[in-house]
């Protein structure tokens, strides 16, 4: 006869086998990142055309962003600053959620995409920029997508991910 505790062992070792699996599958997505819609040679992620009212527009750094910040909601967010501040963009996404999701809209952040970069840095940082952009979106906001290129190599890519006809940022920084 089974007794009580070799029962809730059971189940508690299932229950952890259950966690366990779950969090490899996120981890998984987390590496793979799949989950959106795909476009041109490199699989971007996209960002789709949305209704952007252009005299909204008024910037406001990343950096400046905060919790609750009720003077700036009607401000949209600009990613022009080196990567390091705003790679948790990319890396934790759902933790920088809370602080982005009150601004009126949000440019995608400008992965460094220098001449002297190898392509595939390159490719990904576009990748990395179209990923945000594609997740956002998935969350309900608006998302201006910001274009910039590095190498001549690069231009075989540097718009792909981005929907015809899109209202867009260009990062002319370096070039």
């Amino acid at each position: 006869m089974i007794k009580n505790e070799q029962l809730s062992s059971l189940f508690s070792h299932n229950e952890q086998e259950i966690d366990y699996e779950e969090e490899k599958r996120r981890k998984k997505q987390r590496l793979v990142r799949n989950e959106f819609e795909k476009y041109g040679k490199y699989g971007m992620p996209l960002i789709k055309k949305q209704d952007i009212d252009l005299e909204k527009i008024e910037l406001l750094s990343y950096l400046k962003t905060k919790t609750n910040d009720e003077e700036n909601t009607s401000k949209t967010i600009h990613f022009f600053t080196y990567d390091w501040n705003f790679e948790n963009a990319y890396e934790k996404p759902e933790q920088t959620l809370e602080k982005l999701d009150q601004y009126y809209a949000l440019l995608t952040p400008e992965f460094s995409t220098y001449k002297d970069m190898p392509l595939a840095r390159q490719i990904d940082s576009v990748f990395k920029n179209r990923w945000c952009g594609a997740f956002w979106q998935k969350q309900g906001m608006l998302v201006i997508p910001t274009i910039s290129w590095g190498s001549y190599g690069c231009f075989d890519f540097f718009c792909d991910g981005v929907e015809k006809g899109s209202v867009v940022a260009v990062s002319t920084y370096t070039r």
